[in-house]
């Protein structure tokens, strides 16, 4: 017997989940069961390697997702649609959290209605101009006061993107100024009693490669005066692409960058998403099958990588093509494929501490992914995916064209007869794709079962 532990660590508001995953190494002889239509294997003598692995509870897959949204646009479809497309579609959608600026009083009123009604919190954005700090402490202490149990605000950040906004004489970017203004931005919210404890991101970049770099080597202090990491992650590829993080480099550069400010405080991803046009070198385009397809790979490549939250840009269609919604409000691939994942993980309620589970996965594991989840019943859920990418070009006139990888073959074996295999894939509507939130497979009393793995998520729910 070998036992390896290795210590990763899972933030989500405010608190840190520290999960143990422990690789426990069993060789034992075990009986196989019959081929039959639940996929059994044929009788035989085979050493099995279990791994044991401590589950995330499910819920956490669920509460990551947030969306941005424009309904301070006024004169929008945000605006002019609000009651009949922008409300309603996040209701369907299931997202608790939203990213966005203040506006008027009417803009205002209904942040405070998705807080209360639905239970959407906000996510604010401070003008873009660096100005109003005190006003917009005002407001969110008002809104929050309406009813404390259901605060509006949960989150605060600066400015959005001013390595682009602003700039010296020279074109570079004005770093002494965002250092200075992010200083006032700390101390006005964190000076007061009412706004104290809402954790502070720091400010967000449009360049992944350079700009925390640069901004680090100037505000030497930034880290203690941030709760949170803030990145935009945008790279148009394949989620687990080795240049995911944008800008030609790797998600795990674009973290260590932000690391410069941040440190090892958790990071929100406040924008990130795929476009359907316009693409360009570096940022190509995709159809709406290979985003409904990377959308749920992304947000679990993301917890993988200690992400508390990741904000899809954009709800609707508005002046961007990013949108989950088409401009007339009906939903893109994409939005079905959050919608019914976020239901399928869903499990709010207190906090508990999930179980692990044990299980052997075997075949050719190259490029498979995987990530154990669990409810508070006890219904284990093991998602697993194909990390390969889905769309060649998309960089010019709308040149995308999509690739469907063949299915990976794969055999789920446990060390004893679980009650109930249930497979979905939640991604797509219609076979063979998938079926939404119905299961394509429902096997029980099986020790295996064959598994065939898209390039999008399979989920497995496990009921011992």
């Amino acid at each position: 017997m070998s036992l390896k532990i290795q210590t990763i660590h899972r933030n989500r508001h405010g608190g840190t989940i520290h999960a143990i995953l422990v690789l426990l190494s069993i060789s034992i002889i075990i009986l196989s069961f019959k081929n039959s239509p639940g996929h059994f294997i044929e009788k035989s003598d085979q050493k099995i390697d279990f791994e044991t692995e401590q589950a995330l509870a499910s819920d956490i897959a669920a509460d990551a997702i947030g969306v941005n949204t424009h309904i301070n646009y006024t004169g929008s479809i945000y605006d002019t649609h609000y009651g009949d497309i922008i409300q309603p579609r996040l209701a369907e959608l299931g997202i608790r959290h939203i990213r966005d600026h203040f506006g008027n009083a009417t803009v205002n009123s209904r942040f405070q209605e998705l807080a209360h009604n639905y239970g959407i919190q906000l996510l604010l954005i401070n003008n873009d101009g660096g100005t109003d700090l005190e006003n917009t402490l005002q407001e969110v202490k008002r809104l929050n006061a309406i009813t404390p149990a259901k605060s509006v605000v949960e989150y605060i950040e600066p400015a959005n993107e001013r390595d682009n906004g602003w700039k010296k004489a020279d074109g570079s970017s004005d770093w002494d100024r965002l250092c200075t203004y992010t200083q006032n931005y700390y101390n006005v919210f964190k000076n007061d009693p009412a706004t104290t404890h809402i954790p502070l991101l720091g400010p967000s970049f449009a360049n992944t490669r350079n700009s925390a770099v640069s901004f680090s080597g100037v505000c030497v202090n930034v880290n203690s005066i941030l709760d949170k990491g803030n990145t935009h992650i945008y790279s148009g590829l394949y989620p687990e692409s080795s240049i995911a993080g944008g800008w030609g480099i790797s998600l795990e550069q674009a973290i260590a960058n932000y690391e410069k400010l941040c440190g090892d405080k958790p990071i929100i991803d406040s924008e990130t998403g795929y476009k359907m046009s316009s693409g360009q070198p570096g940022h190509p385009a995709v159809s709406q099958r290979t985003a409904a397809k990377y959308s749920p790979r992304l947000v679990l490549s993301r917890i993988m990588k200690r992400f508390e939250r990741i904000y899809f840009y954009q709800l609707i269609n508005n002046s961007e093509d990013f949108g989950l919604l088409n401009s007339d409000g009906s939903p893109r691939l994409q939005f079905i494929s959050l919608k019914n994942f976020i239901s399928l993980m869903s499990d709010p309620g207190e906090d508990f501490v999930p179980g692990t589970l044990t299980f052997n996965l075997n075949g050719d594991l190259k490029d498979i992914e995987h990530l154990v989840f669990q409810k508070r019943d006890g219904r284990f859920y093991l998602v697993v995916w194909q990390s390969v990418n889905c769309s060649s070009d998309g960089t010019s006139n709308n040149n995308y064209k999509d690739i469907n990888n063949p299915e990976r073959k794969i055999t789920l074996v446990f060390p004893e007869k679980i009650s109930s295999v249930k497979q979905y894939r939640p991604s797509f509507e219609s076979m063979p794709d998938g079926s939404g939130l119905n299961p394509v497979a429902v096997n029980t009393n099986i020790a295996s079962i064959e598994l065939n793995v898209p390039d999008h998520i399979l989920v497995i729910e496990i009921k011992q």
